[in-house]
């Protein structure tokens, strides 16, 4: 058995520790950003706030982690189930509404991120399936995420089922229908 074999993935809300997964979520993220200068603490800290803060006070049930076998957390996936009925997320996240439109058909969306070193090793995949499954249960239709058009995920999130894309400038919308 594979060290990935032995990865359990466990709801933020089911983690005994939530400071320490919190912790490790934080960790993760910004390791996994583009962004690695910041004027202050301060403006680190609003960042990580702007692209986790709400999934972390509204939704941490939709938050899942990737627990290896020594309990370190080594990926995170932040969701959102109902994209039209947030209207808070949509003031913290820039360019929110630009594809508000394909909400209706996929009113789910979620943030990945895998820490390096455990990569390439099924993990993101593993959270974006659980993740949908979960949807799929709540009955929702299709779930959605933005990401840059020529990003290097787009291929990996392609072969995880998100073939519905539609472009917008820099930015690039890819849905995967859930069978309900």
């Amino acid at each position: 058995m594979t060290a990935e074999d032995r990865i359990r993935l466990e709801r933020l809300t089911a983690l005994p520790d939530r400071r320490a997964a919190l912790a490790a979520l934080e960790e993760i993220f910004f390791a996994s950003t583009t962004r690695t200068e910041f004027a202050s603490a301060a403006g680190r800290a609003a960042f990580l706030a702007t692209w986790t803060g709400w999934f972390v006070d509204e939704a941490p049930r939709d938050i899942w982690l990737a627990v290896a076998a020594d309990g370190q957390a080594v990926g995170y996936l932040t969701g959102c189930k109902d994209s039209a009925g947030s209207v808070e997320l949509a003031r913290r996240i820039p360019k929110y509404e630009v594809f508000a439109d394909h909400f209706a058909a996929y009113p789910a969306h979620f943030h990945v991120n895998v820490r390096p070193g455990w990569r390439e090793h099924g993990l993101g995949r593993r959270l974006v399936d659980r993740f949908a499954e979960d949807c799929r249960e709540d009955g929702l239709p299709g779930v959605h995420l933005v990401t840059a058009v020529f990003a290097r995920n787009v291929e990996f999130y392609q072969r995880a089922g998100f073939t519905d894309a539609c472009q917008r400038g820099p930015l690039l919308f890819l849905g995967r229908r859930l069978n309900t």
